[in-house]
């Protein structure tokens, strides 16, 4: 047993993993129970809207696996990162995107108040806890958000972009240059929160980028490129 494969029983003896369709108990190697294994659809890898950036979602948005985030993300079921997390991790190892050694995970970052007013930045967690599944380097804080924007759901898709511009800054420009990034979020729905931290942490020298996330929504709402 390896090193990494030791600390990953340790973790899901303290957190047992949960079934990402329904939070019931599922194995330890899979991110499914029995029951679900046979309903739930991943999805393929595809490309970041209006980029060249691979982007690895695990299930669409309007899928059973929203229940499971809206209560890990807005009703305080953190324990839920972990397999969440975990599922994330999985998705990125079956898609072979980041088969070379050397990747770093980072995640979409809140502001300070945002993260006092929730208890925790969720993108956060589950960029940890994929890292953490995959034995790969999670570094907190590569990315900061310097000021407050609207809630991205609540604008139509043409105001998004506008939005968010200029809302992110690289912290820590030295650790980032010439690494391979994954880049994580609980959402992807225009792409434009991705799209705009994905570009300052290429402005600050990331070789290569992955963005992976938990949901997307269809390809015909957001318009994603389904084709690497």
């Amino acid at each position: 047993m390896t090193k990494q494969q030791y600390l990953n029983r340790l973790w899901l003896w303290f957190f047992p993993r949960r079934c990402v369709w329904c939070a019931g108990a599922c194995e330890a190697d899979e991110m499914l129970c029995g029951d679900c294994a046979g309903k739930a659809e991943m999805l393929e890898p595809g490309l970041l809207s209006e980029t060249n950036i691979p982007l690895a979602p695990v299930f669409t948005y309007h899928s059973k696996a929203r229940n499971i985030l809206m209560n890990f993300k807005f009703h305080g079921a953190r324990k839920l990162a972990h397999s969440i997390g975990y599922a994330m991790g999985d998705a990125l190892s079956q898609s072979k995107l980041a088969d070379k050694p050397g990747w770093v995970f980072c995640a979409v970052p809140m502001t300070p108040a945002k993260v006092k007013e929730r208890g925790y930045n969720q993108s956060e967690l589950l960029a940890e806890a994929a890292a953490r599944w995959l034995g790969m380097d999670y570094a907190p804080g590569l990315l900061v958000k310097t000021r407050e924007t609207q809630a991205q759901h609540g604008l139509p898709k043409e105001e998004r972009q506008s939005n968010i511009t200029g809302a992110f800054a690289a912290a820590r420009p030295g650790t980032i240059a010439g690494r391979s990034v994954v880049l994580c979020d609980d959402i992807c729905t225009t792409g434009a929160t991705l799209r705009e931290a994905a570009g300052v942490l290429r402005e600050a020298g990331a070789e290569e980028m992955i963005c992976l996330t938990y949901l997307r929504t269809d390809l015909e709402e957001e318009n994603l490129d389904n084709e690497i």
